[in-house]
């Protein structure tokens, strides 16, 4: 029998390979509690990374529309996988994460151009509704994504696996920490908001005691039992996630280090220069420069 470790090495793997042999742009969403301790591992793929998503995620209240609507595709994934356009025009295949039949999550296959006209209306009603400039909206909307997307015969036959190796690693979970004092449904619930509350609000600071307002938890519970269920601190955790989320930054747009830095929720451009050299073994700029591709490897 496969070693959890292993199993996780493998699920690793084969994100990179759909990513850079097949082109594919894959997601993984809403299965927080479950996978909490390999939470560091998989925050490569928590974020869409094309152009388009990641100006929309400079609006805060966006964002935030975006992350209260994977609720809907959780419901809609019970009849099975499906192609769907999101309310930013953008057209994904969807298919859901269900050990045991229970849709705990999905994996999202994304950054395509919806069908028009519809595709089209939703990036002028988003325009309109967030106060977006249209024309810079519409010209990365047009530029970013792909008109063609992949046969669903291939996605099915190629995300198939992944889910399968997924829904393995959520068993195993399950067999591991069915009742461990950090466990539990409620601290389950608990992390659920928390980490939700962190991935809508990162890019801004974010303090124990308004994590501690919204899960109605002490600030002592929240400490103990973050660090127990992911490993990590929350401070760690969610430096970790801007750093993620400026890595894609630095390589997908053109923004300066400093607006990058701000844009992930760093307020101290230097600390999060130092933050990212500790991390990839080198600077933001040399990051940039190597296209990510020398990261761990020490810069000159």
């Amino acid at each position: 029998m496969i070693s959890t470790e292993a199993l996780v090495s493998h699920i690793l793997l084969y994100l990179h390979y759909l990513q850079e042999n097949c082109g594919f742009s894959v997601t993984l969403h809403e299965f927080q509690n479950v996978f909490a301790p390999y939470l560091v591992q998989f925050l490569p793929y928590r974020v869409h990374s094309n152009p388009y998503c990641l100006y929309l995620k400079s609006n805060a209240q966006l964002w935030d529309d975006c992350i209260s609507r994977q609720g809907k595709i959780l419901k809609k994934l019970s009849e099975g996988p499906f192609w769907g356009v999101c309310h930013c025009g953008v057209l994904e295949y969807v298919y859901p994460i269900a050990p045991g039949g229970r849709v705990i999550g999905f994996i999202s296959v994304s950054g395509y151009r919806g069908g028009l006209p519809e595709s089209e209306g939703k990036v002028r009603h988003i325009c309109r509704k967030y106060m977006l400039d249209e024309g810079k909206t519409t010209a990365l909307y047009c530029r970013s994504l792909s008109p063609d997307p992949p046969d669903t015969a291939l996605l099915e036959t190629l995300i198939y696996p992944l889910a399968q190796m997924l829904e393995l690693l959520a068993g195993k979970r399950l067999e591991l920490e069915p009742d461990s004092p950090a466990g539990g449904r409620n601290a389950d619930e608990v992390l659920t908001r928390v980490l939700q509350h962190i991935e809508k609000n990162y890019h801004r600071p974010i303090s124990l005691e308004e994590l501690a307002q919204v899960s109605h938890c002490s600030r002592s519970y929240i400490s103990h039992m973050f660090k127990a269920k992911t490993g990590h601190t929350l401070r760690e955790y969610t430096n970790l996630l801007r750093l993620e989320e400026a890595k894609k930054i630095l390589l997908g747009t053109a923004a300066s280090i400093t607006e990058a830095a701000a844009r992930a929720g760093f307020e101290n451009s230097n600390y999060f220069s130092l933050l990212f050299r500790r991390q990839t073994g080198m600077s933001p700029s040399q990051y940039r420069r190597s296209g990510g591709g020398m990261e761990g490897e020490a810069a000159d």
